[in-house]
């Protein structure tokens, strides 16, 4: 396989015989220019065999934006410091009334902007005639005939848009006084010098002119070869079309005449429009593509990941032990975010990787710690730091030092804050609790200055610490965020608009996101992994596609501008349809010398792609391989994933699990000790899974901190609250007058009881002060009810409160077994005995009522259990009962009593029977052949703390 740059190679030797030296090679990326020297030494070599003369001068190369710069004169400034320098044009024009007000509002339509402006300067069109059309669309689009009057906001917005040409030409005015320029300003400065067109720009100063004596060097010195362009802009077909019309340059194209000769293809659409004034496009002979043999397989993954699993399993098929088994292999990637995925994939072997791209420093851990850093100091308040931001620097790794073994002695985060009730922390907690990590929490609020000095101070600390020793990736991302640091400080001294660690969040996200790190190796040696940009102009005889799903190749369509898409077309700006046509061609290209080629494409709705597969490869199917049937021959590859025990009767046996000795010591423990809970049998009816995970593995959710009170801790603030009211009235009659007395404390009892909730730094405003409400109301609507019913001439006494009870059950075996608990209320109304349990949630009435046969209900199970262990007790033992839930969301029911086949009134004989029932139930449960089984309905499995790992849900 001869590739197109060695095709370029052999043309420019033969044109150019002896004066090498005076050739000027340009290309569209800096990728091409490395590969081109390789088959310049390559060429030497094939000489030096043949006995021919093999001295020469390598020709000079560069990149067309180096191009525009030397011809320009100018320096391109760097987007940041552009932003910047909109912004402070959009203060002066603005004033008071600019629309957006603050640098992190402006952000987002600053950079539309910069990006249209850009644009605008490369396809040379009148910017004054654009924006004006811009600004009537948007006025048309506000214009109502019924109500011609426009509110503030539209005339802001309007006047934004009038404004728009304004801030063209100061941005242009200012760059130019300075010697600068954007890429697209530079681009159109030299473009219109060489069509000696003076820019005009209406009632405003006149842009400096490019360097002449730079442009005639360039003109007098070299013959310049423009290799591998296909979208052009109109700045870059005026610049190359000078040096090829006046005899100084050649234009060398790579193409196919199968997608340039078929009008239909988009592939073809750029070469085909340029081939009016380059005639030296479209001669592209025979189809590439009709020449030898293409095995092509288009590959379905189920996962995005395991693409790059395939990818591996694919390499290891081949001979890694030497680089030239891989020299002509490529991984390229649609996705580059799966750049550490795959290269984690590749298999073992004495050869060596190239990455063209590098990975992003934004996907370093060390970017993450910044970002956590910078949360940290945005979300503190004058004195101290929100929890969240706390747990989540002082665990991360880097910090804590965990995987250097040095956190043995450090005090548990998560414990520390949740023991102490911190919901803000201080500076003076941290330094006590974890001073390594201190530094990192200053006393003081920081300002964006002292922000980036922090992230300054963070590098210098990872790097003494030697934590980054052993992670070469980390420490080069240090290096980076040294880098980034550097240039957040010239921004802020030069224009200080980053008042706030939100913005500096804001400005620092963005430049992380265009940093990469640059891995180091040997760029023309074994195995290629490549973005689909670097791939121009480039050949492999076997590819790796990865992320061919539509959305990715060709991207998505985007709307980062604020001119619309039928402006655009209206002045030949490029919309998507022609950047879909520069994708179409980038890939056709790359396939057109290869012999071997997987295209990989996930079908995960989730993934990049959104599940399907790219037009591309429907291209490559149905029309590629139907025009070459002899060539091309396409297969169809669909992967699965496994999944250990997935048929039913593995399932039910990997999720069942029976006692082992140290299961059945602590259940014996249970058993005679404090005994079984009402709430811990109702989980075993409920999951005898869950009941095993959480009673006897000791399972439980990691507690939380959070801002707000929970629902279980109101639910306890209430009950201590009515403990304290009805106290008093423990072993007598209680009284209206007294009630209406202790109503008028509850305020008091409330605050008493939520303070210890309020510690640590938790707002009393908010939701916090709303529940106080809902607790207040519930608490006065009981003792309004309650004093009613006494007023009525009803007679109501207390019996006990929050008491505890403990019962042995008759249960066969050597060993004493009991069930124990605290009932929250027992009195008398009227006479008739109740067991109380207050509830201050929902309650439905199916929740307390058991029919014989049926399931039992939870909250059916705890009431009668609280009934058997009180009567059983000896305090007092009843002839009759009823047992009921106070639910305190719904109190005009009050007390809903539980039933048993309709009967309320619970007898010495419903509670033989109940106890008899309970008694086999703990049997089954203490019985070691009796598998712990998971529920056959998932209803359960919402809360439960083992959801994420239990068996019977990961193969149900």
């Amino acid at each position: 396989m001869k590739t197109f740059l060695r095709q370029v190679a052999e043309q420019i030797l033969r044109e150019n015989p002896g004066r090498t030296e005076q050739v000027l090679v340009v290309f569209n990326n800096h990728r091409s220019e490395l590969f081109l020297q390789h088959q310049f030494k390559n060429i030497s070599t094939d000489l030096q065999t043949t006995g021919h003369p093999t001295t020469f001068f390598l020709p000079r190369t560069m990149v067309i934006d180096d191009l525009v710069r030397e011809l320009s004169g100018l320096e391109i400034i760097q987007p940041e410091f552009l932003l910047f320098e909109l912004y402070r044009i959009h203060c002066d024009i603005g004033g008071e009334k600019r629309k957006y007000q603050t640098f992190e509002e402006f952000i987002p339509f600053g950079d539309m902007m910069l990006n249209d402006f850009s644009e605008v300067d490369r396809y040379m069109v009148d910017a004054h005639d654009l924006f004006v059309n811009l600004h009537d669309l948007k006025a048309i689009g506000e214009w109502n005939i019924e109500d011609p009057h426009l509110s503030e906001f539209q005339r802001n917005y309007l006047q934004f848009y009038h404004s728009i040409y304004k801030y063209y030409t100061c941005l242009r005015e200012r760059l130019s006084a300075r010697g600068q320029a954007y890429s697209g300003m530079a681009y159109r400065m030299v473009a219109e010098m060489i069509g000696n067109e003076k820019l005009e720009m209406r009632n405003e100063k006149e842009i400096a002119s490019p360097n002449i004596s730079n442009f005639s060097f360039f003109i007098s010195h070299f013959t310049i070869y423009f290799v591998g362009f296909n979208a052009m802009s109109e700045c870059e077909r005026t610049i190359i079309g000078h040096f090829v019309h006046s005899g100084k340059g050649h234009l060398i194209t790579d193409g196919d005449a199968y997608y340039y000769n078929d009008s239909s293809q988009e592939a073809g659409y750029f070469l085909r429009k340029h081939s009016t004034e380059f005639p030296e496009l479209g001669n592209y002979g025979p189809s590439l593509f009709a020449t030898g043999n293409k095995n092509i397989t288009i590959v379905e993954c189920p996962e995005n990941v395991l693409q790059c699993k395939f990818t591996g399993q694919l390499l290891a098929t081949s001979s890694l032990d030497t680089d030239s088994t891989l020299e002509d292999t490529a991984i390229v990637l649609a996705d580059e975010s799966l750049l550490i995925p795959t290269l984690a994939s590749l298999p073992d072997g004495n050869y060596n990787v190239n990455v063209t791209m590098g990975f992003a420093y934004a996907d370093s851990h060390l970017h993450s710690l910044a970002c956590k850093v910078l949360e940290l100091h945005r979300r503190r308040n004058d004195r101290d730091y929100y929890h969240v931001d706390v747990q989540e620097v002082l665990d991360d790794y880097l910090v804590s030092g965990h995987e250097s073994g040095n956190h043995d002695s450090r005090p548990n985060v998560a414990s520390f804050l949740q023991d102490n009730g911190l919901v803000r922390v201080s500076a003076a907690d941290i330094a006590t609790n974890f001073p390594e990590a201190a530094y990192l929490f200053p006393k003081e609020q920081l300002t964006p200055d002292g922000c980036i000095a922090l992230l300054r101070e963070l590098t210098s600390q990872l790097l003494a610490s030697g934590r980054l020793d052993t992670n070469p990736k980390e420490r080069q991302a240090a290096g980076a965020l040294a880098e980034v640091t550097d240039y957040l400080s010239r921004l802020q001294a030069e224009y200080g608009f980053m008042k706030s660690p939100e913005s500096l969040s804001a400005i620092y996200s963005r430049i992380a996101s265009r940093h990469n790190i640059s891995f180091i190796g040997k760029p023309l040696s074994g195995l290629q992994v490549l973005g689909m940009l670097e791939t121009r102009n480039l050949d492999f005889r076997r590819i790796i596609l990865l992320s061919a799903g539509e959305g990715v190749l060709p991207a998505a369509r985007s709307a980062a501008t604020l001119i619309p898409h039928e402006l655009k077309r209206a002045f030949k700006l490029p919309t998507y349809e022609e950047r879909d046509a520069v994708y179409a061609y980038n890939f056709y290209r790359l396939l057109q010398r290869a012999e071997e080629v997987y295209l990989v494409y996930s079908s995960d709705a989730e993934s990049a792609g959104k599940g399907e597969e790219s037009r591309l490869l429907k291209q490559v199917r149905n029309e590629l391989a139907r025009r070459f049937p002899n060539n091309i021959k396409v297969h169809d590859m669909v992967l699965e994933t496994t999944h250990a025990g997935s048929s039913d009767n593995n399932a039910e046996s990997n999720a069942s699990f029976m006692l082992q000795p140290s299961s059945t010591q602590r259940l014996a423990d249970i058993s005679t000790g404090y005994g079984f809970s009402p709430t811990a049998l109702s989980r075993y009816l409920e999951c005898k899974l869950k009941y095993y995970y959480v009673s006897i593995m000791g399972l439980r959710e990691q507690e939380s901190l959070d801002d707000d009170i929970d629902a279980s801790q109101l639910g306890e603030t209430v009950h201590n609250v009515l403990c304290d009211i009805y106290l008093p009235f423990v072993g007598r009659r209680v009284e209206a007058a007294a009630l209406h007395e202790a109503k008028a404390n509850i305020g008091n009892l409330l605050d008493r009881e939520m303070s210890q909730l309020m510690s640590g730094g938790r707002s009393r405003e908010g939701r916090n002060s709303f529940l106080r409400s809902v607790a207040m109301t519930q608490l006065d609507r009981l003792i309004n009810r309650e004093a009613k019913i006494i007023d009525e001439g009803h007679c109501l006494e207390i019996v006990a409160l929050e008491q505890d009870y403990r019962h042995q059950m008759p249960t066969a075996g050597n060993q004493p077994t009991f069930i124990s608990g605290r009932v929250d209320r027992i009195d008398r109304i009227d006479g008739q005995l109740r067991v109380i349990d207050y509830k201050t949630g929902s309650l439905q009435p199916s929740e307390i009522a058991y029919t014989s046969g049926k399931a039992v209900p939870s909250k059916w199970l705890q009431l009668m259990c609280y009934a058997l262990m009180y009567a059983r007790s000896g305090a007092c033992p009843p002839s009759s009962l009823t047992v009921g839930i106070y639910p305190l969301r719904y109190l005009r029911s009050g007390v809903r009593l539980a039933s048993w086949d309709g009967q309320e009134e619970v007898n010495a004989a419903m509670l033989d029977d109940f106890e008899t029932s309970l008694s086999n139930i703990i049997a089954t449960l203490l019985d070691p052949e009796e598998p712990f089984s998971p529920t056959p309905s998932t209803n359960a499995c919402r809360y439960c703390p083992a959801a994420s790992f239990c068996p019977a849900l990961q193969h149900g």
